[in-house]
């Protein structure tokens, strides 16, 4: 599968702390990348709306929601149960902060509305971290030595300001190994139980997964 066009990553934050990627693809590979941090979800997608040819973003956010106890979905409870050793990681839903749970579905929603065929991932930068890197995240102690991991994996030179920035861009990496179907394992189908259905308020959506 060839991926041309520009994949978005976003980072969810308060205000002042929206980090966001932008990676120019052609036949999957990455042309240009650009990193920022933006005041507001207001700011984020005025961004995003001025791009060309944006044809996909990761991003740090719920996706969708479930109706069953606590909001524990099944890609939680999977991640909860695959990384014991940083389970404080994942958490469910109705503990998360408003950025996280409100401002990422914001964007989605607006973005679905104006990109029908926009493919969205899931991501959660920490726990991916973690997968790849054989390490717990630790931005603010580690920043250069996850900038270079970043880098190996992207295969370009990048420099982040922030833990958001950093993010976003791992974000995009996660989709763009989906789209290129690098990575086939989608947390979003995993069977619910019997006491839950999930809720997509922005469509169908994946969550790859290494």
């Amino acid at each position: 599968m060839t991926v041309s066009g520009t994949i978005v990553g976003y980072d969810p934050g308060g205000n002042n702390a929206h980090g966001l990627a932008v990676v120019s693809c052609k036949d999957g590979e990455i042309e240009e990348i650009q990193v920022s941090t933006h005041p507001t979800t207001y700011s984020i997608l005025s961004e995003i709306f001025s791009l060309h040819n944006v044809i996909a973003i990761g991003i740090d956010t719920l996706t969708c929601w479930s109706s069953g106890p606590s909001g524990w979905r099944p890609a939680d409870r999977w991640l909860k149960n695959k990384y014991p050793s940083i389970t404080n990681s994942v958490v469910s839903a109705n503990s998360l902060f408003g950025s996280m749970g409100l401002n990422g579905m914001s964007v989605l929603i607006k973005l679905r509305e104006a990109f029908p065929r926009l493919s969205i991932s899931e991501t959660h930068p920490k726990v991916l971290y973690f997968q790849l890197a054989k390490k717990k995240y630790n931005y603010m102690d580690c920043h250069e030595e996850m900038d270079k991991f970043l880098s190996s994996l992207i295969g370009q030179n990048i420099s982040t300001t922030n833990d958001h920035e950093w993010d976003a861009l791992i974000s995009v990496y996660a989709m763009l190994c989906g789209a290129l179907s690098i990575w086939t394992n989608d947390l979003h189908t995993i069977d619910t139980e019997a006491d839950e259905e999930l809720i997509t308020p922005c469509g169908s959506t994946n969550y790859w997964w290494p």
